[in-house]
């Protein structure tokens, strides 16, 4: 049987060694696809495994924070915080921009953590591999190794100035995007708070309105200004549950009271393979991170 076999090789080499690449190729192009979906898959549980929480809520009939825009109030979370199950609630907001350090661009997501600490607060970076967290309210930022930047390093995002005190890895977006942290309020002042000339016109349409400067009645006009002038959303509320907790009767409290959307982890995950893999469909241009280990 094997003389056999090998007669009719040599007799049609050509053929044999074309069905051979043929099928070299299909099995190199299967490997190659179920690697990009795991690499999406395993992009997608890092994000959520890295913001430490075990519900996401946001603006209702919407995907975010991911996915999707969502706003909503930043004061939301102290009455999610005292629900039943929840352990902490904590504001963030994410921003896809272009941050500069010097000449150089770096698109990056933007991330707006709340005031805390590790392993108490969502949202913070679980682990660095140089320098330290953030300790001040503002300028100071944490980035992720894939932008380049260094301890120390200045960096413009919008209006302000951050210096990197701190590098983590593995921090990415669903778009495969590096992460810089920042505090909070910083960055819903970056992503929400309008321009000077924006903020002018507004005060010069606001001023003229005769609503809000009636005569007998001072303090009106003011007040109306400062209300236009403060930054009062955020993209989500993570949450993290108590021990036992059950995510699917917590997180319909919150539908039911809030009249938020809310996502557990199994819902999240869905999304953000679902966005992956439309996004890659799309562009047809991903490729995973080599995020090496932490």
């Amino acid at each position: 049987m094997i003389s056999l076999a090998g007669r009719d090789i040599l007799h049609a080499w050509g053929k044999f060694v074309f069905t051979g690449f043929g099928l070299g190729l299909l099995i190199g192009v299967t490997l190659v696809m179920a690697g990009v979906y795991r690499g999406m898959v395993d992009d997608g549980k890092a994000l959520l495994d890295n913001s430490g929480a075990d519900l996401w809520v946001v603006q209702r009939d919407t995907l975010g924070p991911y996915a999707e825009s969502s706003s909503i109030s930043d004061d939301v979370y102290r009455t999610i915080r005292t629900m039943p199950g929840v352990a902490a609630a904590a504001n963030v907001t994410y921003l896809t921009m272009q941050v500069r350090k010097g000449s150089n661009d770096v698109r990056a997501m933007v991330v707006g953590i709340a005031p805390g600490e590790l392993g108490a607060t969502p949202g913070w970076p679980p682990y660095l591999v140089s320098g330290r967290q953030m300790t001040r309210g503002h300028y100071e930022a944490v980035a992720d190794v894939v932008t380049g930047f260094r301890l120390g390093d200045r960096i413009a995002i919008r209006r302000n100035l951050y210096t990197v005190v701190g590098l983590t890895r593995r921090m990415v977006s669903s778009s495969g995007d590096p992460m810089v942290f920042v505090p909070l309020k910083d960055a819903q002042e970056a992503q929400f708070l309008k321009d000077n000339d924006a903020i002018w016109q507004s005060r010069r349409r606001t001023a003229a309105n005769p609503a809000f400067d009636r005569p007998g009645v001072p303090g009106i006009l003011d007040a109306v200004i400062a209300s236009q002038s403060t930054n009062a959303f955020v993209n989500a509320v993570l949450v993290t549950l108590q021990p036992g907790s059950d995510p699917e009767s917590v997180a319909e409290s919150v539908r039911r009271w809030k009249r938020l959307t809310v996502y557990t982890r199994v819902e999240m995950e869905g999304i953000l393979v679902g966005k992956l893999i439309a996004t890659s469909a799309k562009t047809n241009r991903y490729v995973p991170r080599d995020f090496g280990s932490g």
